[in-house]
């Protein structure tokens, strides 16, 4: 092109890439990270690629971290959408207000991660569309971690645009670099041949010699190449020992900045620091705080090449990361202390931005400033940003005058970051610092504490004193959110535990409390004391919360609603907000119970390899952030998902899970969780004292206990249970308990459940209008499993009554439900009962295969009676390797319990005479 990057020297290699990437970047996109110690002239490509980019007819964008907006979620992606207002105009509404909502330019609810991140790569597409588009960004070792997300997400989906993505980073910054995305180009210093060239060209007045001490110096550096030397040129040394460079303060690049910025006038520094303090350089902002006299006094600068003013006029740019850090550190604190205060009196109509500078400007404990960053917090809360929002509360704390105000910001923050953020060890730091106040401690404190200690260590016994203490001593006229928080987390504790000790005093203290909105922590006590209370009212209440989710952006209230939802079947309406949860990040603290909640509506739907996916998500995730309770729920639905589909190694293996971690915690609903999955396991294979033992040690026949919603979800496998074992009384009472609760008018499985377990318990004469009743429900295809199940008792006790022919399309019907969901235990009995009334399937299932000898001794020592653990000691065998040839003789022999093995043995036929 001919294109001449002039200051450039020794770069030669550099250059030529990042000239072929722009060819790239404009056709088909591409992007560039150039890494490399301070100085060693990555700006000065940047530059030069920027002036060669223009030239070749692209647009240019650029941002630059700013080491004093790490904590400004979006800081940086702030000064790439600022340079783009007709673009961002034009971008679809919801679009434009996300960018504006998240950059703290627009108010609304928060949105979510990933549509800031789509939005802006729309609004760069937008961008590209008349010309190419090159971004350009500085320094992304302390740009803050939104925008270091945004650029990384952008990058990675530029393929086909016409869009380069060029940044630039220290390569020994002090924290550890994510992947950006981008494609790395490591900047080394220059050869000792380019050193000398590069001082050559710039200080030809200079001695050999002189050059050659500075080129020594600096080793290859090519900013403090030309800082030595400048710094000798202006000493007047030409012998290089004056003290510009060669005392031990010259050497450092930063030092020579230094005494530059020191030269220049008074009005010049304050106008310096404020544009150093401010991070974005907005000329606006900059001309507010400065006062009366505008950015005039910059011309100082200006001609001194420390900072210039971008080609629209409208900010301020330092020349070098290390001219603003040598601004800032020439500073006294109370100079930087009063810039910050003009800098809030300017940003007066931004929030957050105020409340961050309020914070640095004030030392001493002051009301009215810890109130202006506790708003801040909030919004930031509501922007999604978590991190910001925690490290706000906890400053607003440290400038409260009054120690309760203190500790009520300290323990809020300490609860976002537990059940927001899904920071464990950053809550327990600040509720270390809240238990170090002798005072009481506030509500919020004892709901983080409580949380804390339930999710991570399983203590619900000291939760709940925890929790029960404060309730008692709290005043009157607490701030809802106080209390809201502390009933909810109780309400946690006393589900988890089970224990009347826990959950009569939860009950106590909601009897005092009027009725509330079907998500408030009050209504979800109520739930899961006893759905039996739950009315048709709060129900359609529930509805049209579900029905308002499309829009929510608060996690809290989403999670919050899809819990109350998954009491009453309605996690599909909730699925679309609840994934957003998950997907989006940014509050990995609620995305745990979010996976829980889409493991949970995919295991209902059938979705089984889709919920033991979500599980297996959910308890990595749980052993990332140490949230071990958690991880409790993705065994579980791990262990529903193996039993249905009869896996029953992998249904034992979470349960033994489940058992270990609940057992000495005496967290009785993991308990009951665990024999709920071993029950419908046992079902599977036709083992029905084993399921009708797990199943009643979740309840007792007839019995439906407060605080144990296993009991009516494990209802079908008990009834079924004691029906297959002769138990007819005890199944009739069970069924007749969940009739009369009414609980079939809370949802349409919960009606098919109760319909088929009433029809599995009806006389005789009565029994098929039961069933068929049962089959004609409204809602139920959403619940295949249910219905497969429906359709397999139906057709079971039609075989039994002796009509075969009626009974085949019940039971074929099952099969096929079961086949198509993966249920191969299921199936296996269906085609069973299919095989007893006479019906064969020559083309597929297992009936008629060869049995192997193990699988013949087993199964003959099983017909004599013997239990599992004696034939395991007999053949020097496991007892779960018994019970797995066992699941596989049943169906291979065409039954479908042990009672039938003796039969079906004397039918085989002989064996074929041992060969020669």
């Amino acid at each position: 092109m001919g294109y001449d990057p002039t200051g450039l020297v020794g770069r030669d290699r550099e250059f030529g890439e990042l000239a072929t990437f722009l060819d790239r970047a404009a056709t088909d996109g591409s992007t560039v990270l150039l890494t490399g110690e301070p100085g060693v002239g990555k700006t000065a490509l940047l530059d030069a690629t920027a002036e060669l980019a223009v030239a070749k007819g692209t647009r240019v964008v650029r941002g630059s971290g700013v080491e004093y907006e790490t904590d400004i979620s979006f800081a940086g992606l702030h000064q790439l959408v600022a340079s783009l207002p007709h673009e961002l105009g034009r971008l679809p509404r919801s679009m434009r207000e996300a960018i504006e909502v998240a950059l703290g330019l627009g108010d609304g609810p928060a949105p979510r991660p990933i549509t800031v991140l789509n939005a802006a790569l729309s609004l760069f597409e937008e961008a590209a569309k008349e010309q190419p588009l090159l971004l350009v960004v500085d320094d992304l070792h302390v740009v803050d971690r939104a925008s270091r997300s945004a650029v990384g997400f952008v990058a990675r989906r530029l393929g086909g645009r016409r869009i380069g993505l060029l940044g630039a980073r220290r390569a020994e910054s002090g924290e550890p670099f994510r992947p950006t995305g981008l494609t790395e180009v490591e900047v080394g210093p220059l050869n000792d041949a380019d050193a000398l060239r590069l001082l050559s060209r710039r200080f030809p007045h200079l001695p050999r010699r002189v050059l050659s001490t500075v080129a020594r110096d600096a080793q290859g550096n090519p900013l403090a190449l030309l800082e030595f030397a400048g710094s000798t040129s202006v000493s007047g040394d030409r012998n290089g020992h004056g003290p510009g460079w060669a005392s031990g303060p010259g050497r450092d690049v930063r030092a020579l900045f230094g005494a530059r910025v020191e030269q220049l006038p008074q009005r010049t520094r304050d106008l310096l620091l404020l544009a150093a303090l401010e991070g974005s350089g907005d000329i606006g902002v900059l001309e507010t705080a400065g006062g009366p006299g505008g950015l005039g006094g910059l011309a100082p600068a200006e001609r001194d090449h420390l900072v210039m003013v971008t080609d629209n006029g409208r900010a301020v740019c330092f020349r070098h990361p290390l001219v603003r850090s040598a601004v800032v550190d020439g500073s006294t604190g109370e100079q930087r202390r009063s810039a910050h205060r003009r800098l809030a009196d300017a940003l007066a109509d931004r929030p957050e931005r105020r409340g961050d500078h309020l914070a640095r400007a004030t030392t001493a404990p002051d009301e009215a400033v810890a109130a202006a960053i506790e708003t801040a917090a909030r919004i930031s809360l509501r922007r999604g940003d978590a991190d910001g929002a925690v490290a706000r509360l906890r400053r607003a704390a440290e400038l409260s005058p009054d120690r309760a105000d203190r500790r009520r910001r300290l323990s809020q923050a300490a609860y976002a970051a537990a059940w927001v953020a899904g920071y464990p060890e950053i809550s327990h730091e600040i509720m270390r610092e809240v238990q170090g106040d002798p005072a009481a401690q506030p509500l919020s404190a004892a709901a983080a504490a409580g949380y804390l200690v339930l999710v991570t260590d399983g203590d619900a016994d000291a939760a709940h004193a925890l929790l029960m203490k404060a309730i008692e001593q709290a005043p009157s006229g607490l701030p809802h959110g106080e209390l809201e928080a502390a009933l909810f987390t109780l309400t946690i504790v006393s589900e988890f535990s089970g224990r009347q000790e826990h959950w009569q005093p939860l009950v106590d203290v909601l009897a005092a409390l009027p009725e509330a909105s079907p998500t408030a922590a009050a209504s979800l006590g109520r739930i899961h004391h006893d759905l039996r209370s739950v009315t048709d009212d709060m129900l359609r209440r529930l509805d049209e919360e579900i029905s308002r989710l499309r829009g929510q952006t608060d996690a809290d209230v989403v999670v919050r609603t899809a819990l109350a939802a998954s009491y009453f079947d309605r996690l599909p309406g909730c699925r679309e907000a609840v994934s957003r949860v998950v997907r989006d990040g940014g509050t990995v603290g609620t995305s745990m119970p979010a996976l829980v909640f889409l493991a949970l509506d995919d295991l209902y739907a059938g979705r089984w390899q889709a919920s033991a996916d979500a599980a297996a998500e959910l308890i990595a995730l749980c052993g990332e952030t140490g949230y071990h309770l958690f991880a409790q729920g993705g065994h579980y639905v791990a262990a529903m998902a193996a039993a249905q589909r009869g896996d029953l190694d992998t249904c034992r293996e979470h349960c033994e899970n489940l058992r270990d971690w609940s057992g000495p915690r005496r967290l009785r609903r993991l308990e009951n969780h665990a024999h709920q999955a071993l029950a419908r396991a046992a079902l599977g294979t036709a083992d029905f004292e084993t399921a009708y033992r797990h199943a009643t040690a979740i309840c007792a026949p007839g019995a439906l206990p407060f605080f144990n919603h296993e009991a009516v979800l494990s209802a079908p496998d008990l009834v079924e249970a004691a029906v297959h074992s002769g138990r007819h009384t005890e199944a009739r009472r069970h069924a007749d308990a969940m009739r009369d609760a009414g609980l079939g008018r809370l949802s349409s499985r919960l009606a098919l459940c109760v319909a088929t377990i009433t029809a599995m318990t009806s006389a005789p004469e009565s029994m098929a209008e039961r069933f068929e009743e049962a089959l004609g429900l409204p809602g139920i295809e959403q619940w295949p499993f249910e219905v497969g199940r429906a359709h397999l008792a139906y057709g079971e006790r039609l075989r039994r009554r002796g009509l075969s022919r009626d009974s085949r399309a019940q039971l074929t019907a099952a099969r096929s439900r079961f086949e198509e969901l993966g249920a191969r235990s299921w199936a296996a009995r269906a085609a069973a009962e299919l095989r007893a009334t006479g019906m064969t399937r020559t083309a597929r299932g297992r009936a008629g295969e060869a049995l192997t000898p193990q699988e013949l001794e087993v199964a003959r020592l099983a017909a004599t009676g013997l239990s599992n653990p004696q034939i395991a000691s007999r053949l020097f065998l496991s007892p779960r390797t018994v019970s797995s040839h066992l699941y596989r003789v049943f169906p291979k022999l065409g039954i479908t319990s042990r009672g039938g093995l003796r039969d079906a043995l004397e039918a085989l036929p002989p064996e074929p005479p041992a060969g020669p």
